[in-house]
C-alpha cells in the first residue's frame, strides 16, 4: 500500500469508525494479510439436479460446464490471516436444486485489513444442461460451457460468459464479456465496458457509464446509456438507443434504427429507416439508408 493510500485509510477510519461506534458495531484494524492457503473440495451428484444456485461473497467464481459429468465438483481455494479463521463452503442439494455456499466468517463487528482481505476462490464445474443463479459479492466471474439459463446478482468484479441460454445480469461495476448465447439477454449495469458477440435472441441493456460495443445479434437491440461510446455491428433486427452522452456508430443493422442523443457524434451506416428524434450535439454522418429517414 502507497503512503497516499496509507494516509487516506489514516483519515478515513476514524470516521468510519465513530459512525460504527454509534450504531453498536465493533471496529477491529487488522495489519494482517490474508495470505493462509487451504483446498478444500466438495462433490455432489446431479442426477436429480435441475439448477445450481451459488451465493458467494469476495474471490473468483469459474464455472465450467460439461456435456459428460454427472456430478457438481467444487475446487476452492480458502484464503484467511489464520488457520483457525473459520469460513463457510458447503454444497447441499434442496429439492431439484443444488445450493453453493461460499464465504468467510467473522466473529463480530467489522474488520479491516490494510493487507489482502480473506477470499475463496472457485473453480466449479457441472453438467452442461444446468441453470444457474448466482449472487456474487465481489471477484471475477468467469462462464464457459453452460447451456442452460444464467442469472447473475453481481456486487463489482469483471463477467465473461461464452455459451447459456437466456441471460440476466444485475452488475454494479466491471467489465462484461458474452458470446455464443443461444437466447435472450437482459443487462442492468452501474459501471464498466460491455461487450456481446453473436447472441441469437433479443437484447437489452440499461447502463449507467461504459463503452457498449455489439456484433452479431439476431434480435431487437434496446440501449437505455448514461455515458460512454455505443458500437453496434451486424444486427439482424431494430435497434433503438437512449444515449445521454457518448458517440454512437450503427453499421449493417437489418432493420430500423431510433437514436435520442443527448451529446456526441452519430454515424450510422447500412440500414432499412433511420428515426433521430433528438440530437443535442455532434456531428452526424448518414450512408445507405435503405428506408424512411426522420430527422427531429
Amino acid at each position: 500500500m502507497t503512503n497516499k493510500s496509507l494516509s487516506l485509510l489514516t483519515k478515513a477510519l476514524p470516521i468510519a469508525t465513530s459512525l460504527l461506534l454509534l450504531s453498536g458495531c465493533i471496529v477491529h484494524i487488522s495489519s494482517a494479510n490474508a495470505n493462509i492457503q487451504q483446498q478444500q473440495q466438495r462433490t455432489l451428484s446431479a442426477t436429480q439436479l435441475q439448477q445450481l444456485d451459488v451465493e458467494t461473497e469476495a474471490g473468483s467464481l469459474k464455472i465450467i460446464g460439461s456435456n459428460t459429468a454427472t456430478e457438481i465438483t467444487v475446487d476452492a481455494t480458502i484464503y484467511t490471516a489464520k488457520v483457525t479463521d473459520a469460513y463457510t463452503l458447503t454444497l447441499e442439494q434442496q429439492g431439484d436444486k443444488a445450493v453453493l455456499l461460499a464465504k468467510n466468517e467473522q466473529s463480530s463487528g467489522m474488520v479491516v485489513y490494510q493487507g489482502s482481505s480473506p477470499s475463496i476462490d472457485l473453480v466449479v464445474t457441472v453438467p452442461s444442461a444446468l441453470t444457474l443463479d448466482i449472487d456474487d459479492g465481489s471477484g471475477d466471474i468467469n462462464i464457459k460451457g453452460v447451456q442452460g439459463d444464467i442469472e447473475i446478482d453481481d456486487g463489482s468484479g469483471s463477467i465473461y460468459i461464452d455459451q447459456g441460454k437466456h441471460i440476466e445480469i444485475d452488475d454494479g461495476s466491471g467489465d462484461i464479456n458474452l458470446q455464443n448465447i443461444a437466447g435472450n439477454i437482459e443487462i442492468s449495469d452501474g459501471s464498466g465496458s460491455i461487450a456481446i458477440n453473436n447472441a441469437a435472441g433479443y437484447l437489452t441493456i440499461e447502463d449507467g457509464s461504459g463503452d457498449i460495443n455489439l456484433t452479431d445479434i439476431t434480435g431487437n437491440v434496446e440501449i437505455d446509456d448514461n455515458s460512454g461510446s455505443i458500437s453496434a455491428k451486424q444486427l439482424g433486427s431494430d435497434l433503438t438507443i437512449e444515449d445521454d452522452s457518448g458517440d454512437i456508430y450503427a453499421e449493417h443493422i437489418n432493420g430500423l434504427v431510433t437514436i435520442e442523443d443527448g451529446s456526441g457524434s452519430i454515424r450510422v451506416n447500412h440500414a432499412k429507416g433511420l428515426t433521430i428524434i433528438d440530437d443535442g450535439s455532434g456531428d452526424l454522418s448518414i450512408d445507405n439508408i435503405n428506408g424512411p429517414v426522420k430527422l427531429d
